[in-house]
């Protein structure tokens, strides 16, 4: 094979290996920058984890699913996400008791599934544990269900308790956030008509 190309060529050994400058800090330091941007937002989560390996695996630590907020979303969002990554997220957060995500799990169990009283004891739990948006919902959920006149009353109670605790102005954000997406909800109130 004179004069062909494969002759002049030389082999090159391509496999080196050069250190990741990420590698440099611990995973440790890592798993806490993942779970400070898991705190912010779910998509940037995400885009990280897209970044490289380094990012990948500190953002699949434990922590970062136990402090991941999900509440700059609104809860009609997490009606219809069936699968995915997000659904994917949200199960692994249920999995290390993340509230956002218990509050979310309930809202979803109530509504969309139809299973009350799941629902109202994911929210209670939630509630218990300091989800001033899961006490929200549980009190309104009370409120407008009229086929238990006490539970209406304890929902009452509950969102009086809410306006002299000085928390109303919060409450009237949450419920705005919460019908951002109210086509979601109606579908799925109608749904179960």
């Amino acid at each position: 094979m004179a004069g062909s190309p494969e002759k002049d060529t030389k082999k090159v050994d391509v496999s080196v290996q050069h250190e990741c400058p990420l590698n440099l800090l611990p995973r440790e330091i890592w798993s806490i920058i993942s779970t400070k941007v898991a705190s912010s937002s779910i998509e940037d989560l995400f885009n990280m984890q897209a970044t490289c390996m380094v990012f990948l695996g500190a953002a699949r630590s434990d922590a970062v699913y136990k402090h991941a907020t999900m509440s700059y979303k609104s809860l009609a969002r997490f009606l219809g996400n069936h699968d995915g990554p997000e659904r994917r997220f949200l199960n692994c957060c249920l999995e290390v008791e993340n509230v956002d995500a218990i509050v979310r799990h309930g809202f979803a169990e109530y509504l969309r599934f139809g299973r009350r009283d799941k629902g109202m004891e994911l929210l209670a739990r939630a509630s218990t544990e300091g989800s001033v948006e899961a006490g929200y919902l549980s009190s309104m959920l009370l409120m407008f269900d009229h086929e238990d006149e006490e539970d209406m009353v304890r929902g009452v109670q509950m969102m009086v308790g809410f306006i002299n605790s000085g928390q109303l102005e919060s409450y009237t954000n949450f419920l705005t956030d919460v019908c951002k997406d109210n086509k979601v909800i109606l579908k799925e109130l109608l749904a179960r008509i």
